[in-house]
């Protein structure tokens, strides 16, 4: 059953958030309507929106019901669908210096816009003001080098946070602070004052496996650690391929790679040594009530009993293999399940196929 909702929201109101986590499904090829699809998985329902906003626009995941969407201009914004609040933000720091901004770019090309994770401090619009918070952080993992970076609503710029480390997978905004984690597994936190910003390392995970993708979730105050163990035919013996074929066709593949499984693991303070904490990983078996959504999108952890139709103590995860979408016959939107941690079993929650080479499938929370 396909439903039709109106917006009913004005900017005086606050925007609200999907009652429990949707799929906002990729524009179709041929929009002419500028009609987005968003499934909720725990009724199977579709919803359509008519977001011209959205058109033709690569959209990452964010929280607080928002999402951050980037045009062929390299305009980005953070916008909410529910209500229509639009944010602009900064353009982005690494394209903009690097495209013609009167260049015709195809919806492939947006591969080149190197933007992976986009996490939120707070809501940024403010109930009590019905301004935007300017206090929000917004920081992101972009470029090819996956660096972090922040901004906040009214700034003209991007700010990097210097860090002796790139290669960051997620972000996670955890006690007031902001964490990230680096494809080896190591943990930093970010100090932000005023516009001065860096990335201190207080974790260190001894895993050699990079081709293993990481994410950072916040669950029943703890922090997680959850590693998505990945193969198919570009891995080999679980190990990472890079496929230089001079033969394109031989490098297009229908399925390249699938999730095998998942890992996870809990930081802990152990020790405290000249004022600073020590940690230590710790291994979780189960993750009782709590569902956790992982992809590309802030990382979130629910309280399954909420939401009928959601299981507890499993991994919901979506398709963010973003470096293999043009390896793939259609794009990326392929990888999608449900993992339980009581049995390994993967199940499909979205049996239909909703692929693309920029902006496939992402959570909406």
């Amino acid at each position: 059953m396909s439903k039709s909702w109106q917006t009913v929201y004005s900017m005086e109101n606050t925007p609200l958030s999907p009652t429990c986590p949707w799929l906002l499904l990729a524009e179709e090829k041929e929009q002419k309507s500028h009609t987005r699809v968003f499934y909720n998985l725990f009724d199977d329902e579709f919803y359509n929106f008519k977001l011209a906003e959205l058109a033709g626009k690569k959209c990452i995941g964010t929280s607080f019901g928002w999402l951050l969407s980037v045009g062929t201009d390299f305009q980005m914004n953070l916008f909410h669908p529910l209500s229509k609040h639009q944010l602009s933000l900064p353009p982005h720091p690494y394209v903009w210096e690097g495209y013609n901004r009167n260049f015709e770019l195809n919806p492939i090309d947006y591969n080149d816009i190197f933007l992976y994770k986009c996490v939120l401090s707070r809501n940024p619009w403010n109930s009590v003001t019905h301004e935007y918070d300017r206090d929000c952080i917004i920081m992101i993992i972009h470029t090819n080098y996956k660096t972090l970076a922040f901004t906040k609503p009214g700034y003209k710029a991007w700010i990097d946070i210097k860090c002796d480390s790139r290669n960051f997978y997620d972000i996670t905004f955890y006690k007031d602070k902001f964490y990230a984690v680096n494809n080896h597994g190591d943990v930093f936190v970010c100090h932000i004052e005023d516009d001065i910003a860096f990335a201190e390392r207080i974790a260190i995970y001894k895993e050699t496996e990079d081709y293993i993708h990481k994410y950072l979730v916040e669950s029943s105050g703890d922090l997680l650690l959850v590693s998505r163990i990945q193969g198919g035919t570009h891995y080999q013996d679980n190990e990472f391929i890079n496929d230089d074929s001079e033969d394109e066709d031989e490098s297009i593949d229908e399925n390249p790679y699938v999730t095998l499984g998942f890992t996870v693991l809990k930081l802990e303070c152990s020790t405290e040594v000249k004022n600073k904490n020590e940690y230590e990983w710790v291994n979780v078996d189960s993750l009782g009530d709590q569902a956790l959504f992982v992809g590309g999108n802030s990382s979130v952890s629910l309280s399954a009993s909420s939401f009928n139709g959601c299981k507890a103590n499993c991994i919901y995860f979506i398709d963010d293999n973003f470096d293999f979408f043009l390896a793939t016959l259609n794009g990326g939107g392929y990888g999608m399940g449900a993992f339980s941690m009581e049995d390994g079993n993967i199940k499909q929650h979205y049996r239909g196929e909703s692929p693309s080479y920029f902006a496939p499938p992402v959570w909406y929370i």
